[in-house]
This record gives structure tokens, C-alpha cells and sequence, in this order.
């Protein structure tokens, strides 16, 4: 059990008021007997024992009078399982980095952790915020549908930005949130580039997930080259490739397409043409 306004419960302190009342009326003056009043007195002690414990029940109540209004307005928060949970600042860290569009099992892995990010934002109530952080430093907050929609329309990038970054980054916005409870997600395809050295948020939980899919084979450009390095006005590109099999390639320059094709593994490509010279001009 949580309190949303946990300061209310010093109010509590006031349900000694009604016990000091009744420990006060239960002191007892000189007496002094008049023999008109015999029989008062007798007939109170014939009902001593039931003014003795209605006295003590309407002291009880009183009580607890006092510590439920003490206790609702400290707003109470009941955590039981299966059902609703604390407010929460929920920031969601999704990798769309150049390798998450690679195809396993016939679709790209960026689709999976989509289909991952929106699951767990679907979970959040509307008391809850939350936010998408991706590889590339976007954010974005707003409504639970809100980020749904962003989640959905995620898309790969050319390069490997900056996970930790970005994870840094979604702590700082679920540590700006005056909730009960923060949560950071990480959804990554797990890149051991992206992870050089371990992450830890301290006051934060940190969950991630990567696909239950095994990584695919990797793709690299290991070299690549202008001959020569200034073009006047005629020039090559050169490059060489580290992939299992045969994979495709572009090459481009300030924006445009110098060529395209496909090419086989440990196989060196050399282009020439009006293309590459239109692009170097």
C-alpha cells in the first residue's frame, strides 16, 4: 500500500480527542449521599454495564471517525496483483539504428521491437505518462495514443546513434515526473557497439529486451575509397565488403545515387561512369 499525500496521516494524531474526552468523564468527584436519591442509585447500578459499553463503542467510533477521514485524505494506493498499478513515468528507449533493419525471418527486426514498445504502452493507464525515446535522440510525449502512433510510424535510420544517450536521456524525463513509481524500457536488437561498457540508473529500474530471434549475420564496410581522392572531373569509388553471402549496396554522395547493385562476398567493386562524375560536380 502507497499514500499519494502521505502528510495527511499526521492528522490521525487527532483520534486521541475523543479518548482523553472519555478518560475525562470517567473521573469521579466528592460524592455525597442524600437518602432522596437511593433510589437513583440504585437504578444506576443496575444499568452501569450498559452505559459502560455504549460509552465505549461511541468512543470507539469516534476514533474511528477520525483516522478514515485521516486515511482518505491521504489518498491510499492499493497494489494487488492483476489489478491497476501506481501512477508511473514510463520513458520507452527504442533502437532504430541502421542494424534493426535487418530481415530475419522475413520481416525486419525494427518491426518486432515496435510490435514490443507498443505492448508495453498499451499496459499504461491515463494517469500515467510516458515517453518514446529513440537511438536517433527524438522524443516523443504526449498522450498514451499519442506515443502509440509514434511507435508505429518508427523508422530506421542510416547510422548507429547513441543508445546510451538516449537511455540517459529517458531517465531524466521519468525523473522529472512527480509520480510514485519510474520505469525506464530499453527495446534494442542489442548491438555489442551500442553496449562497450554497462549501464546502471541507480534509483531507477532499468528493463530491456532484445528478440528472441538470433541475431543476424553482420554486414560491414570495411573500407572505402575515392581514386583519387579528388576527382577532375573523373573519379572511381572503391569499397570492400564483409558479409556472409552475396548482399546488396548503394553508394551515394551529398544525397545522390552514385551506384547500386549487388555484390559477393570478398569481392571488390570498382565504378566508373557519367553517374559518378554528375555527382562529383
Amino acid at each position: 500500500m502507497g499514500f499519494l499525500a502521505p502528510i495527511w496521516l499526521l492528522a490521525g494524531a487527532a483520534a486521541a480527542v475523543p479518548l482523553l474526552i472519555h478518560l475525562m468523564r470517567r473521573r469521579i468527584g466528592t460524592r455525597i449521599d442524600f437518602p432522596a436519591v437511593r433510589y437513583l442509585v440504585r437504578a444506576e447500578r443496575e444499568h452501569s454495564r450498559d452505559l459502560r459499553l455504549r460509552n465505549l463503542l461511541l468512543m470507539l467510533l469516534r476514533v474511528a471517525a477520525v483516522l478514515l477521514i485521516a486515511l482518505a485524505a491521504a489518498h491510499p494506493i492499493i497494489r494487488m496483483a492483476g489489478g491497476g498499478h501506481a501512477r508511473t513515468a514510463l520513458a520507452v528507449v527504442l533502437d532504430n539504428s541502421l542494424s534493426t533493419s535487418a530481415v530475419v525471418r522475413g520481416r525486419p527486426v525494427l518491426q518486432e521491437l515496435e510490435a514490443r514498445a507498443r505492448d508495453i504502452v498499451r499496459r499504461a493507464s491515463s494517469t500515467d505518462r510516458v515517453w518514446l525515446v529513440t537511438a536517433d535522440g527524438i522524443v516523443h510525449g504526449g498522450s498514451r495514443d499519442a506515443v502509440l502512433d509514434a511507435a508505429a510510424h518508427t523508422e530506421a535510420f542510416g547510422g548507429a546513434g547513441d543508445l546510451r544517450a538516449a537511455t540517459q536521456r529517458a531517465a531524466l524525463l521519468a525523473r522529472s515526473a512527480a509520480l510514485d513509481a519510474r520505469e525506464v524500457v530499453v527495446i534494442t536488437d542489442g548491438q555489442a557497439t551500442s553496449w562497450s561498457e554497462p549501464l546502471a540508473l541507480a534509483d531507477l529500474p532499468l528493463h530491456a529486451f532484445l528478440p528472441a530471434a538470433p541475431a543476424p549475420d553482420n554486414h560491414a564496410t570495411i573500407a572505402a575509397s575515392a581514386v583519387p581522392a579528388r576527382w577532375t572531373p573523373r573519379g572511381a569509388v572503391r569499397a570492400r565488403l564483409r558479409a556472409p553471402d552475396s548482399t546488396t549496396y548503394r553508394i551515394t554522395l551529398e544525397g545522390r545515387t552514385l551506384a547500386r547493385g549487388a555484390a559477393r562476398a570478398r569481392m571488390d567493386r570498382r565504378h566508373r561512369g557519367a553517374r559518378a562524375r554528375r555527382a562529383a560536380r
